[in-house]
């Protein structure tokens, strides 16, 4: 508030880059202030939608901060026959870096280390899983606001490389126009999503919520 007014368009296009891009998110105990903030797409929630949806969330269990090495992308395969929907969804992960000295009796300090990511997949309510490839342990299917979860769990050194892959049907759902909400974690980098719909090919960085019509 001490800056220049010359300055103040600008420091607020990057508040509201920020919220847009969901770097910056609001709590607020007025229920109408909360409200407000809700409609404005700036409190994290997760959105009911009658279409396609995903939202990948890795959280990183024990790994230093070894998401800031760590490059993503994902590949979205849909193919419609009749009234079923069916998707493969990769998600690759990269860490080009060496790795830090983790050893706590060296007193360094430990940033780059093995990332140990518990992922959850939100998908529409009902969907059914039938494989998973690349995870440590057995996967989960659950529910939880409103959408079908599948929860899974792998670990990656630094200097390395590796995918996780999920393939699921969806449940029935209006199919005269495939729209797809893609909703992004808060507060990570944006993330190439490669979509193949019925061998049509659409690449989109998903820096910010997005929902697509695909044909």
């Amino acid at each position: 508030m001490g800056s220049p007014k010359h300055l103040w368009p600008k420091l607020l296009n990057v508040a509201f880059d920020a919220i847009k891009q969901k770097h910056l998110l609001f709590y607020f105990f007025e229920e109408k202030t909360q409200i407000v903030a809700e409609d404005f797409n700036a409190a994290g929630r997760i959105t009911p939608t009658a279409y396609d949806y995903l939202h990948i969330n890795d959280a990183n269990l024990g790994g230093a901060k070894t998401d800031m090495f760590i490059t993503r992308e994902v590949e979205q395969e849909i193919t419609v026959e009749g009234s079923t929907v069916t998707k493969t969804v990769s998600i690759s992960y990269h860490n080009p870096y060496k790795g830090s000295n983790c050893n706590l009796e060296a007193g360094q300090l430990c940033l780059n280390g093995t990332y140990r990511d518990y992922i959850r997949l939100l998908v529409p309510k009902g969907s059914t899983l039938i494989s998973v490839v690349g995870s440590e342990v057995k996967e989960i299917v659950s529910e939880d606001l409103d959408k079908t979860v599948f929860e899974a769990f792998f670990t990656m050194r630094p200097e390395s490389q590796s995918k996780i892959v999920f393939k699921y049907t969806l449940p029935a759902m209006d199919l005269t126009t495939y729209r797809l909400l893609l909703q992004k974690q808060p507060g990570t980098p944006a993330i190439k999503h490669t979509i193949i719909f019925n061998g049509t090919e659409t690449v989109v960085q998903l820096d910010q919520d997005r929902e697509l019509v695909l044909n």
